[in-house]
């Protein structure tokens, strides 16, 4: 096995202020036979997760065009890799030695374009001396009463300095730190319903969720889905955009919605239109479909290994499993609504079966939960690290591309 294989790596959104895709902070951990290498930040985990970005996969693949944000040890800070640092947000975490050698080196990282970040960052007298070199300040939310971000505000903003709010949980958490004044945002929220009780579902809405009730006829003919893409114009064009787009230039160009059935087949359409339909609900950031058009990517190529069911069905769990942050509507309200077959249906809520294996392993790896992989399990499929890497890693450029070509 290769040098970069037995690290896992995962990576986290980080939003603007629009819930716009900002950055993405990567998240690793070692291989988990071996007790020694179950790091999340030391010198070896961090060496290797700039080799794995900027190796087989190449940051862009990982990236994109978004900065990276990394914990950097004292080491690495004093002894720079040899990477762009202008691709790169150093975080410099809470328990750092910092003297005259560490700052002399950030000092350095900042000449050579490098931005900086206190992650986990408390005022004392050890990290105080950073705040004059620093861009950016990750304040975890979670651990803090109101009353102490709203001071963190006062104290920090006026000092020109980015301030990002992580382990946000809920949107309101959102809208109370958007309205102090904080720049980008990271955690959970966008995944979550915002659900208020007695309010009636959305005309726009209703058209959508009828739409996939009709797209999960477990019957449904050629005709008939042929049929029901027709009588929504924005979806027959969007579809049919997708399929001529370079990431299905393999198949040739089409010219009608029929020859791109015929040619895809029912399942590949019904994938993407569900998607598509989806993506119609205006009132929800380009971001939340990235999520979910990763993981379901991510489920269908954990089903190729563990079996039993068809790729769609493995894709349509991953898809699904955020429709109550779509519809702002509690999950089994909306799942009972569309009438899928039992063994989504007890993926999706219960996290049951190989289906439910396939989608807590997608969400732990967007979660950065790494070391709540179920191995177990998974090494039952001959689900190895490498094998996991590979398949995340090409969840994720797919579904970059495809949202590019979506939007």
């Amino acid at each position: 096995m290769n040098q970069t294989a037995d690290v896992l790596l995962a990576r986290q959104p980080v939003y603007n202020r629009e819930l716009a895709i900002w950055g993405y902070e990567l998240l690793f951990r070692g291989n988990h036979h071996d007790t020694e290498a179950h790091f999340d930040s030391g010198d070896a985990a961090t060496s290797r997760v700039l080799l794995n970005a900027f190796g087989e996969a190449g940051l862009e693949e990982i990236c994109g065009n978004h900065p990276a944000l990394i914990n950097f040890t004292r080491n690495l800070i004093l002894d720079l890799p040899p990477f762009d640092p202008k691709r790169f947000i150093i975080e410099i975490l809470e328990d750092i030695e910092v003297d005259a050698p560490l700052i002399e080196a950030l000092k350095n990282a900042r000449l050579e374009g490098a931005q900086l970040a206190l992650d986990d960052f408390i005022l004392d007298h050890n990290s105080a001396p950073l705040i004059h070199l620093v861009d950016m300040i990750k304040v975890d939310v979670l651990a803090l009463s109101r009353e102490q971000i709203e001071r963190f505000c006062k104290v920090f903003l006026p000092r020109n300095l980015k301030l990002l709010a992580e382990k946000v949980e809920d949107h309101d958490m959102f809208e109370f730190c958007k309205n102090l004044g904080f720049h980008y945002f990271q955690g959970y929220f966008l995944c979550r319903p915002q659900i208020v009780e007695g309010r009636r579902i959305p005309d726009n809405k209703m058209v959508v969720l009828h739409l996939l009730q009709e797209l999960q006829k477990p019957n449904i003919t050629m005709a008939e889905l042929s049929k029901t893409i027709s009588q929504d114009p924005i979806l027959s064009y969007k579809l049919m955009k997708l399929v001529n787009s370079a990431a299905f230039s393999r198949i040739g160009t089409c010219t009608s919605l029929q020859q791109a059935l015929s040619l895809l087949g029912l399942s590949h359409i019904k994938s993407w239109a569900g998607l598509i339909a989806l993506g119609n609900l205006d009132d929800k950031p380009l971001a939340l479909r990235h999520t979910c058009l990763e993981r379901a990517l991510f489920c269908q190529a954990l089903g190729e290994t563990i079996g039993e069911f068809s790729g769609f069905d493995y894709y349509t769990v991953g898809l699904f499993s955020l429709l109550d942050a779509f519809f702002d509507l509690p999950m089994k309200t909306v799942i009972d609504s569309l009438k899928l077959p039992q063994g989504i249906v007890d993926a999706i809520i219960e996290k049951d079966g190989k289906l439910g294996l396939a989608l807590s392993t997608a969400k732990c790896f967007q979660e950065g939960r790494l070391f709540d992989l179920n191995w177990t399990q998974l090494e039952k499929y001959g689900l190895e690290e490498h094998a996991m890497d590979l398949h995340y890693k090409h969840a994720i450029s797919k579904a970059d591309t495809l949202i590019s070509e979506l939007k």
